[in-house]
């Protein structure tokens, strides 16, 4: 990688970090000026030991008030899941050749316009049954895609494509879980590692985890951090997939012996 390229790929870095710390302090002036912000959407999402509510909250109210400017546009809900898509497939390519600044920044920028097509289709009272099907497996793409860059990145290490690909398994599973035990109006627990903390940590793995590795672990190639943080989510996500799959099935079985009674 050159001069040029390095300092391209650190800026990108910065200047998505740099966005994230400007809407978490922009919702701080708003929580001590007005106090939080209160919504449908949000009453049934709890933060976790691996991210708090107020971010989540904060990023939520950036991006409402983005989407009601969009809404006023004339663009639909489906576009932007589209747009949404073509942005998150680019993060194979730039994944796969080490670009990691790269695709963490449109992973951030496909993951956003994904929020905001459930916020426009709200403003302009286009929800349906149909459009949450499709956004549903869109993101379902789109959360391999990432992944799927940084297994090709990582494919002469075993060990490492090993790693890549449980954080794959585990992120299909916890959402493959809540989907199939939907059908049986079974209400499962908040769990770590839902969709949203899976971009957040790897969209942090891409964009800090090699300038932490260069400063923690310089003489370790191929972006150690990065590994671990992969790590980390290949580990939890798998967890929480078998801990809602034991929740489930307890519950299904505790359904048959009432009926038996």
């Amino acid at each position: 990688m050159t001069g040029s390229s390095l300092f391209d790929e650190k800026l990108i870095a910065l200047l998505m970090c740099g966005g994230a710390a400007g809407i978490l302090t922009a919702y701080a002036v708003r929580v001590a000026l007005l106090g939080r912000t209160a919504t449908a959407r949000l009453e049934t999402v709890r933060g976790t030991v691996l991210l708090g509510r107020y971010p989540i909250e904060a990023f939520h109210w950036a991006a409402r008030a983005f989407g009601r400017v969009l809404s006023r546009t004339g663009v639909t809900p489906d576009f932007l899941t589209y747009l949404s898509l073509g942005l998150t497939l680019f993060t194979v390519p730039f994944a796969a050749v080490g670009r990691f600044e790269a695709a963490g920044a449109v992973l951030i920028l496909g993951s956003s316009f994904d929020a905001l097509d459930g916020i426009v289709a709200r403003e302009l009272g286009q929800t349906s049954d149909a459009g949450e099907v499709l956004d549903s497996v869109l993101d379902r793409y789109s959360d391999a895609f990432a992944l799927a860059g940084l297994g090709l990145f990582y494919r002469e290490s075993a060990a490492s494509l090993t790693i890549v690909m449980l954080a794959l398994l585990g992120s299909m599973m916890v959402s493959y879980v809540r989907a199939k035990t939907d059908k049986f109006g079974i209400s499962l627990p908040s769990t770590l590692m839902r969709r949203p903390e899976r971009i957040a940590y790897l969209a942090g793995a891409l964009l800090l985890g090699p300038t932490l590795s260069d400063w923690i672990l310089p003489d370790y190639p191929n972006y150690p951090i990065t590994l671990a943080t992969l790590g980390l989510v290949a580990v939890v996500a798998n967890a929480s997939a078998v801990q809602l799959l034991a929740r489930a099935r307890a519950e299904l079985r505790g359904r048959s012996l009432i009926r038996r009674s």
